[in-house]
């Protein structure tokens, strides 16, 4: 951009100078298109009429490469909803689905009126679907509904929006959950076991506090939960088994765990599914691709979970999974439909 453009964007915004606002709405200031574009929206939809109908007019007249290109990289909200909706070209239309921050409420609107080609692409947008599952009433509502995307939706409904279990936090104070033992009860709560234990008992490691699986899932939570705070690995292995999840769970939130350890426990087809949902929900975890794909491909995970990460396998990963007699069918299809697209 030379010198000069800044000043003239500057100068357009401050709405000051009548011929510079004609000539954005004609298209013709020699500014960048990621910089005229959204000029020429808010023109378009501006207080000036005849303004207005020539920003129309020259947004129209743009290519659909141009727009595409723009809509997929650059444009905001505002630019989105007035190409989706005031030109409704279907290659813009599907730049503007495949925006993975699109505005939820936009997609809603659309949806009531999409074409059966780009319902299907819709479908493809778990991650929409589950922040806003008024997506697929609004669907519904589309007088050309597909009968496939018809049953995707039923599909949706049962699988990716079952009434979703709240993880629960290990350390529940604002619940009215049980808190973490202080060290100093952990200490007597352990000593009280092993007092008990019949002479000549069998003692376990010392890693997992000297007690056997079975004294352990004795002790009360609270002590369990203070047990969990920094253990030992042995000691963590036995408690991400625990029966109550909040112990599992609280052994992740307190434990620097490695990358391969956490992706063992994704991996774990016995464990709890709350504690593989903790998983899916922790951002620096969840960006570690090995971990990624063995939650999606541990049926114990949540199949709305599942299917929310679905999109983010590589091609392999995503064949391997259509063919995984294991995996839920909800998830097997979205990876084959998702393979059959990408391989392309």
């Amino acid at each position: 951009m030379s010198d000069s453009q800044p000043l003239l964007i500057d100068r357009l915004r401050s709405g000051e100078n009548p011929e510079l606002r004609r000539l954005a709405a004609r298209g013709l200031l020699p500014v960048p298109a990621d910089e005229l574009i959204p000029a020429q929206v808010a023109l378009a939809r501006g207080d000036d009429p005849e303004l207005a109908a020539e920003a129309a007019a020259s947004l129209r007249q743009l290519s659909s490469r141009l727009s595409a290109a723009y809509l997929e990289n650059a444009a905001g909200p505002a630019e989105l909803a007035y190409f989706a909706l005031e030109i409704g070209h279907p290659r813009l239309v599907e730049s503007v689905l495949r925006r993975r921050d699109v505005p939820r409420p936009l997609l809603v609107t659309l949806a009531s009126t999409l074409p059966e080609e780009l319902q299907e692409l819709l479908l493809l947008r778990q991650d929409a679907v589950v922040e806003e599952p008024a997506i697929l009433d609004a669907l519904e509502r589309n007088q050309r509904l597909s009968n496939y995307a018809r049953r995707r939706i039923g599909e949706f409904r049962e699988h990716l929006l079952p009434r979703r279990r709240r993880v629960r936090r290990a350390v529940t104070d604002e619940e009215g959950g049980p808190e973490e033992a202080t060290d100093e009860e952990v200490e007597e709560a352990v000593a009280a076991v092993k007092a008990a234990r019949p002479a000549g008992a069998a003692i376990e490691h010392e890693e997992a506090a000297g007690l056997s699986e079975s004294e352990l899932r004795a002790l009360p939570v609270s002590v369990r939960l203070g047990l969990a705070r920094g253990a030992p690995r042995v000691l963590r292995g036995i408690m991400l088994r625990d029966p109550n999840p909040q112990v599992a769970i609280h052994v992740l939130r307190t434990n620097a765990l490695s990358d391969a350890e956490v992706e063992q426990i994704a991996q774990n087809r016995t464990i709890d599914e709350e504690v593989l949902e903790f998983i899916v929900n922790s951002r620096g975890w969840i960006r570690k691709y090995p971990i990624l794909r063995a939650l999606v491909a541990n049926p114990r995970t949540p199949v709305a979970a599942a299917m929310r990460l679905v999109p983010r396998l590589a091609v392999r990963d995503l064949r391997q999974l259509w063919r995984d007699r294991n995996a839920s069918p909800a998830v097997r299809d979205t990876a084959g439909r998702l393979y059959r697209i990408k391989r392309l």
